[in-house]
């Protein structure tokens, strides 16, 4: 036989009487708790990491005037922000952009891939990469996780993302074929 037990319900002073299994899993959207329980407003505040005014500014530079091949943005934890580590020349290819991300730590980069189509077309498509590396510390990897989603809403024109932990999981080839 199922226990009774008395809820105070969130909607009305008077006491409502559920069985164990009936009881609601989330109080109810009129009630003053329900905000705390929306999943979009813990992630928000999941890493409390801030956003640099300078890495929206050299992504638009990079998506709109193509004054840069690459960018790689750093977590600075003492800050609570993130920064632009480096910038790669519009000359600067596929090879200074892999070299330039450390093999030990987790970074965020930007890549803007320039390819031709079946039809020798010209294009590029702006890759968001998230690099965590197996070597990375644990504490590294959660709060670049914890903090990616947030930080790839402020870059608006993000086309592809990446989600890499060793090289070969994001090769030329790897671009190429999501690319397409």
């Amino acid at each position: 036989m199922k226990e009774k037990e008395n809820i105070k319900n969130f909607d009305n002073a008077e006491a409502d009487t559920f069985t164990i299994s009936e009881i609601p899993k989330s109080p109810p959207p009129q009630s003053p708790l329900f905000s705390i329980f929306q999943p979009s407003i813990m992630a928000n505040a999941a890493s409390g990491m801030a956003v640099h005014d300078d890495c929206k500014l050299r992504f638009m530079e990079l998506k709109a005037k193509r004054t840069h091949r690459f960018i790689v943005y750093k977590i600075e934890e003492k800050q609570k922000q993130v920064i632009v580590e480096k910038l790669g020349d519009p000359t600067q290819g596929y090879e200074d952009f892999t070299a330039s991300l450390p093999a030990d730590e987790c970074r965020y980069a930007v890549y803007d891939f320039e390819y031709l189509t079946e039809g020798n077309v010209p294009k590029s498509r702006i890759f968001f990469v998230a690099w965590s590396p197996d070597t990375a510390r644990v504490r590294s990897k959660m709060i670049y996780a914890s903090s990616k989603d947030r930080f790839k809403r402020e870059l608006d024109g993000i086309q592809i993302e990446l989600q890499a932990t060793d090289p070969t999981e994001m090769g030329l080839d790897v671009f190429k074929s999501r690319a397409n």
